[in-house]
């Protein structure tokens, strides 16, 4: 009799006409390498009714001096119907367009890449001052429902990431509300695509104990959330709870350790904070090698950040560095997933799978500078000078999967078998 795995993996196959080797499970994070999913990308015309380049261009004008995004997306792949011309072009006189991640066809390559490089999944970003407009709600629902059918169809796992940054004083009764319509109304956690932890529905809540939350969000209130979380909700709405906390968490106060101590999970955000091998060196020994031993100790589940790169030269308006935290081809990211394996980590958060404002996406980004609007300040991945296939950090991160799972050895050098 086939193994379930084995079975999933010949319906994928049959659905997409792709053979599958790994299907993930949705009954644990363990094992796992998962990627933050923004899905905010908007054009005016995706039938969101918004009329918005939504974290594309600060304002209705699609062109460079409007940018509020600095890695261009490899867009040769994506289906017509989801794209929209910018007001620039590309170095052959072709029209460089973007897409809507409104628009199901977009999603459903994002998943389709994910299924392609044997990838596990998202977590999928739902930020509280997003979606208290009726615009930005309307998009990130849908995206929500585009998220749960490509998931499904490409059988990866996901699961739902709140980010209180900017949410104010009333962050924790929006939290709540919107999670009990996700669970009643988009019926997420019945999904068998949604990732669980510990026998109840995963959810992860980015930005408690961080110095920009902090005046809205006490501990207090923290508290009492994961107590709601955990045993006070109806049962239907509990869930295991992974914090998305600050690299200093173990210097915080202890009313806010107390906080953290209650969390099931624990990932402590990196981006940012070093800028070359050598800090992220530093970073394994400030901050991974303590915070493991730590989580280890109290009994704690604990997810490392890496990242790529990183800049946000159009979306600071050129005060900021272009190129700040280069990538130089995939060895900082290689060296930071190196560390964290070596530490022994049992799941690993890649920032992020679309993240083209800040510079971190890790999805098919232009490969060269034809591939990118010409003769303007837009990130491909030759920047460094090395020719790379689009796809080249889907596979780094295929490459970090398939050490985690015990199918490959850790290796300081960057993985044999990959194609440049």
């Amino acid at each position: 009799m086939k193994s379930a795995a084995i079975v999933a993996a010949f319906v994928l196959m049959a659905i997409t006409g792709i053979a599958q080797k790994y299907v993930p499970g949705n009954s644990t994070l363990n094992g796992k390498v998962m990627f933050g999913y923004q899905g905010w990308q908007a054009t005016p015309n995706d039938g969101s009714n918004n009329n918005v380049w939504r974290h594309y261009f600060g304002g209705k004008t699609p062109d460079a001096q409007h940018a509020d995004f600095d890695v261009w997306p490899d867009m040769r792949e994506y289906p017509a119907d989801v794209t929209e011309a910018t007001n620039m072009h590309y170095p052959d006189g072709s029209p460089a367009k973007l897409y809507s991640a409104y628009k199901y066809g977009a999603v459903d390559l994002h998943f389709k890449w994910m299924m392609e490089h044997e990838l596990d999944g998202v977590f999928e970003q739902r930020f509280i001052s997003d979606i208290r407009g009726a615009g930005g709600r309307r998009h990130f629902n849908q995206v929500v429902r585009n998220v749960q059918k490509a998931s499904e169809k490409y059988q990866r796992v996901y699961c739902m990431m709140y980010d209180i940054s900017g949410a104010g004083p009333n962050w924790k009764k929006d939290l709540i509300a919107d999670w009990m319509f996700l669970v009643d109304s988009l019926n997420v956690t019945k999904g068998k695509s949604y990732l669980h932890h510990n026998g109840k529905p995963l959810l992860a809540i980015w930005g408690l104990g961080f110095d920009h939350t902090t005046p809205f969000a006490s501990t207090a209130q923290a508290d009492s959330l994961l107590d709601w979380f955990h045993k006070n909700a109806p049962k239907k709405y509990q869930a295991t709870i992974m914090g998305g906390i600050n690299d200093t968490w173990l210097k915080h106060t202890d009313d806010w350790k107390a906080v953290y101590n209650k969390m099931d999970i624990i990932s402590p955000w990196a981006v940012g904070r070093f800028g070359d091998t050598n800090g992220a060196d530093r970073f394994r020994d400030r901050a991974i090698m303590p915070d493991k031993a730590y989580c280890d100790a109290h009994e704690i589940a604990y997810m490392p950040v890496i990242f790529p790169g990183f800049s946000w030269y159009n979306l600071q308006h050129g005060k900021s560095r272009f190129n700040q935290i280069p990538r130089n081809g995939g060895e900082f990211y290689w060296h930071q997933s190196y560390n964290v394996l070596n530490a022994g980590v049992k799941m690993v958060y890649i920032a992020m799978y679309d993240e083209v404002d800040e510079g971190t996406a890790m999805y098919k980004a232009a490969p060269t500078a034809a591939q990118r609007p010409a003769d303007e300040k837009f990130l491909s991945l030759d920047q460094d000078g090395l020719i790379l296939p689009s796809d080249w950090y889907l596979q780094l991160a295929e490459a970090t999967s398939n050490i985690l799972r015990g199918k490959a050895k850790n290796s300081l050098q960057l993985p044999l078998g990959l194609k440049k």
